[in-house]
């Protein structure tokens, strides 16, 4: 049985055997535009906390390695316990340069230069701020002196030299970078590497806006090319936090971006047909072959699909209300009742609006109230006049326990048809949502939201 989604695998050779995204014209777009840049230059490509950016990024890299390009790929997040961002950034770096099966020693020995100034920059802020720690790749040696003898300077008045060391430190570290870089790129007719730098927008602060900080000052040079994956309003969040509310993070954060691309969303309905996939869930529908069970699937991915675009689910919580679909089913026996329309709702508020979910399955709330909060999301309105909005409301009139709320809100439907200072749309609207309504409760047997929304919160399992 699967529960949770391993991540998805990106073949070096055929980046994209398992899109279910159709992403392979926006990454060939982007691999063009990359290839056609000339470093410095800092690209960043912008979308939601899970909207897919890990894949995608991993996806153009490896179709810029099939064009021969370096590339290298540094998770900021699994890396923002690190005292100094630079040490993560450097050691990433090296580690990813020494898969490749060929590395010249004149590339070795530049980049050991570049440890060596690391050391040098990293140690200086950890001895500032008082704390003298192991580095990872740094060793911790006798320069330790020097630099707490540099500090030192701070409060006896040499301040001007001081500040002139770590300048030269600085550009010294652009120069052997720059070096190591050419060197790297010699045998290939590539000129530029490519540093693919994810999940920023997670990171601790302090260690996001250091990153940025290094980059800006530190990598600023030729032949370097930074692709960001970011969630650009949780950044200036985050900048927000710790510069100020009254930053303007916007303008600040555009200090380290050269050109900024906002990823499309991808199509919806791919994504949920191949979240069924890979959950295991196609054979479990195959299997509801009966006359009133065979169109559950189909009924699903349309209504789930609609109700998570509505809401507007990253598809991360796509991934998790599948996974609650899953727990469902393995609970549902073939020749039972899935009732795949109020499932599909339960699933998406249950994972977007715990309150309305728990008021709509206790009977706090009926179908009119439902729909109304439904109407004023962003991307609501549209359900007023679309066949699944009537059938969402009539199938939530069919389970309302409440048959004095059912009776009002069926005579104001009548009254509303009858009127004849009401418009054609919205006599046909109430219309359609009567017949449907007539319709469910004398085909459906008693239709109860609790005993599936006992199976959505995974409850039915312990009893």
């Amino acid at each position: 049985m699967t529960y949770r989604l391993s991540e998805l695998e990106v073949l070096p050779d055929d980046p994209f055997k398992q899109d279910a995204l159709q992403r392979k014209p926006l990454v060939g777009f982007l691999a063009n535009l990359v290839a056609k840049i000339d470093g410095p230059f800092v690209l960043a490509l912008d979308s939601p906390w899970g909207t897919g950016k890990t894949t995608l990024v991993r996806m153009l890299k490896a179709q810029l390695e099939q064009q021969s390009f370096y590339c290298i790929y540094f998770n900021a997040w699994k890396s923002d316990y690190a005292t100094d961002p630079l040490v993560a950034l450097v050691e990433s770096i090296e580690r990813s340069i020494k898969v490749e099966s060929v590395i010249s020693e004149n590339f070795d020995e530049r980049f050991n230069k570049v440890k060596k100034i690391t050391g040098k920059i990293a140690r200086r802020m950890i001895v500032a701020g008082g704390k003298i720690l192991s580095l990872g790749i740094l060793d911790v040696d006798k320069d330790v002196e020097e630099i707490i003898s540099d500090v030192a300077a701070d409060t006896t008045g040499d301040i001007v030299d001081l500040f002139s060391k770590e300048r030269d430190h600085l550009e010294q570290f652009r120069q052997v970078l720059t070096e190591s870089v050419e060197a790297l790129t010699a045998t290939r007719n590539r000129r530029n590497i490519i540093i693919f730098l994810d999940e920023l927008d997670r990171c601790r602060p302090i260690f996001s806006i250091g990153l940025l900080e290094r980059i800006k000052h530190l990598f600023d040079t030729p032949n370097i090319i930074f692709v960001l994956s970011v969630d650009k309003q949780q950044l200036e969040c985050t900048i927000g936090a710790v510069y100020g509310s009254g930053t303007n993070s916007r303008e600040y954060l555009r200090r380290f971006i050269d050109l900024e691309y906002r990823i499309p969303r991808p199509v919806p309905k791919s994504f949920t047909e191949s979240l069924l996939t890979k959950y295991g869930l196609d054979e479990l529908f195959a299997l509801r072959n009966g006359q009133e069970t065979k169109f559950d699937r189909m009924h699903f991915v349309d209504f789930f699909t609609l109700l998570a675009d509505i809401f507007d689910l990253s598809l991360r919580a796509r991934e998790r209300c599948i996974t609650r679909l899953r727990v469902v089913m393995d609970q549902t026996p073939a020749d039972q009742y899935l009732d795949p329309i109020p499932l599909a709702l339960l699933i998406v508020l249950r994972s977007n609006n715990s309150d309305i979910f728990d008021r709509l399955v206790n009977g706090g709330m009926g179908a009119e109230e439902v729909m109304n909060y439904i109407y004023q999301l962003p991307s609501g309105a549209k359900l007023q006049s679309e066949h699944a909005g009537y059938v969402i409301e009539a199938v939530l009139l069919a389970a309302d326990k409440s048959k004095d709320r059912v009776h009002a809100r069926i005579e104001s439907l009548k009254i509303l048809v009858a009127d004849p200072n009401r418009t054609e749309d919205e006599k046909e609207k109430a219309s359609n949502v009567l017949n449907l309504y007539n319709y469910f409760a004398n085909s459906m047997r008693s239709l109860r939201l609790d005993f599936i929304a006992a199976k959505v919160e995974l409850s039915e399992m312990i009893r």
